[in-house]
């Protein structure tokens, strides 16, 4: 009796499927700045957009025709332009005068002017640093790499980098084959210190092996190119992108309620209908790079 019981539980919970659309609250929408600078001597991004009801699927508004621009405290002025019209994208691009926007410890002001208002933000570029190697070994895939289209066998990689002394340092970091960047929410990683998380007491340490492996999401075959990125983050912009990441991954049964993520973007007239969203950080960056030689493969990698 108990097993038709649970026949029955089962089939009214998987033969029935309804889609409910919940209308959201409406509000006001934001204006949204995604800008991740780097010290890298390369041009830098800024996009600016409006941000939309809760179940839009179209793409964001962008804004055009802002003027974007950065200081440092040492009186320079960055200035993005927007190279095509209404695209919402900003550019500043290095010269022979100004290679790159800075150095670590150097602080930033952003600045966003649209129409009568004006959004402001800050950021520290904090240190990162080196990463001194990228080692390879040859295995068959695991669970997380394993998927129709990734190789059932490869070489599985791992960067070495140790945290630099002083607690709170926290890092992104970003990994590229053959010049694509893996960009899944769920290869968003990030280090507090040498660990996840702070408190983990990690301080001044060789990264966690978790971390290390983390730039293998799927096996790497003979002559991929590995590029691995070390960001310097601030605190703040850790726990934004732990936020983001924990929404982009917030789905099915068991999901939370959405929140919203933290943002550094502020209206200058903080009684304004259009208010910030997004953020504004600035990042040292170390990079190694390296192509896979089964000559040059480890064993015994741990």
């Amino acid at each position: 009796m108990k097993r038709i019981h649970l026949l029955f539980l089962i089939l009214a919970l998987t033969s029935c499927e309804e889609v409910v659309n919940l209308p959201s609250p409406v509000s006001e929408h934001y204006l949204v700045v995604e800008a991740n600078l780097t010290n890298q001597n390369t041009p830098q991004q800024i996009i600016v957009s409006r941000s939309q009801d809760y179940f839009d699927q179209t793409n964001p508004p962008k804004i055009g025709g802002a003027e974007v621009f950065i200081t440092d405290t040492l009186g320079n002025k960055f200035t993005f332009t927007e190279k095509v019209a209404s695209s919402g994208i900003y550019l500043w691009e290095p010269s022979a005068q100004k290679p790159k926007l800075g150095n670590s410890g150097t602080t930033f002001t952003l600045q966003v002017k649209w129409q009568s208002e004006t959004l402001t933000a800050k950021a520290k570029m904090n240190r990162v640093p080196p990463i001194d190697s990228i080692l390879y070994q040859f295995d068959e895939a695991t669970g997380r790499q394993s998927s129709d289209d990734n190789p059932k066998n490869g070489y599985d990689a791992q960067f070495y980098a140790r945290d630099v002394r002083g607690a709170g340092d926290c890092y992104r970091v970003k990994t590229f084959r053959n010049g694509v960047l893996f960009n899944d929410p769920s290869n968003l990683t990030l280090a507090y210190d040498a660990g996840f998380q702070k408190g983990s007491m990690t301080d001044g340490f060789m990264f966690i092996l978790p971390i290390r492996r983390s730039i293998s999401p799927q096996l790497y075959l003979e002559n991929d190119k590995i590029r691995v990125e070390l960001w310097s983050i601030s605190e703040d912009q850790f726990n934004f992108f732990s936020q983001a990441r924990l929404e982009l991954n917030n789905a099915g049964l068991f999901s939370r309620p959405a929140a919203n993520i933290p943002t550094n973007i502020k209206n200058t007239n903080p009684a304004s209908k259009l208010q910030g969203a997004g953020w504004f950080g600035v990042s040292a960056v170390s990079v190694f790079e390296t192509t896979v030689d089964p000559k040059k493969a480890k064993k015994g990698l741990k």
